[in-house]
């Protein structure tokens, strides 16, 4: 959510807190206590929105991450198995393909660490049988295969999650768009109590001041010492 989103949500807050705590004074207008019920119910909507972005966004991003660093610790030991037997059997072609390092693989974007561990993939299955003594057997070769794979899958799920992600934000816009228009109804109700309940009015108008809820002040110097050898001084 926009920073400029959590500040009108927090408005939204204060309105309908200060309303419902005041709903006695203007019970007897029913479209108010209808509306302020419906603030309710947008003001939910839109955290229910937002908590499902923020969640597909975090879920998604840590299961890609965790896949991709077992695929990196997959990818550089069967490199380095084939590197090895490239440079036993001095084949140009396996020690060119497999010369890389982890720190190398951990640097290399998405796109390429996938086009690396596919063509690895693929080069590995002409020499099974020679890798086995080198550590890679059949049955971890698998093992690797199922890590790398878990982690395109990862990769193609993000994807979708940031579709949906998309999604919620333009639905949250349009919820605080739909919001906004209410608080404008509201308003105009409120108007009524300016001269007959001036305490609830004036109470109405300080909630629905918008703060900044992630600002601090700064705390100002105390210069009332330096005011005061001034005026001594002269």
């Amino acid at each position: 959510m926009l920073k400029k989103q959590q500040n009108r949500l927090s408005m939204f807050e204060a309105v309908h807190s200060y309303l419902k705590e005041n709903e006695s004074a203007f019970a007897e207008t029913s479209e108010l206590v209808d509306a302020m019920n419906t603030l309710r119910a947008k003001i939910d909507g839109i955290i229910e929105v937002e908590d499902l972005r923020s969640n597909v966004s975090k879920g998604r991003t840590s299961l890609k991450n965790e896949t991709r660093n077992a695929a990196i610790t997959s990818g550089n030991a069967l490199a380095g198995a084939m590197y090895a037997l490239g440079k036993k059997t001095k084949n140009v072609t396996l020690v060119d393909k497999a010369n890389v390092t982890i720190s190398a693989l951990d640097s290399m974007r998405d796109i390429e660490l996938v086009l690396f561990l596919n063509s690895t993939k693929e080069l590995a299955m002409d020499y099974l049988q020679e890798l086995s003594g080198f550590g890679i057997t059949a049955e971890k070769f698998e093992e690797f295969k199922q890590k790398f794979n878990l982690y395109f899958e990862a990769l193609s799920a993000r994807e979708s999650s940031r579709a949906t992600r998309m999604s919620a934000l333009r639905t949250l816009a349009a919820n605080f768009t739909e919001t906004e228009e209410l608080l404008k109804s509201i308003n105009k109700l409120v108007e009524s109590y300016r001269t007959s309940n001036k305490q609830f009015f004036n109470g109405y108008i300080a909630a629905r001041s918008v703060r900044d809820v992630g600002s601090r002040k700064k705390k100002q110097p105390d210069t009332s010492g330096q005011q005061t050898n001034s005026t001594s001084q002269s």
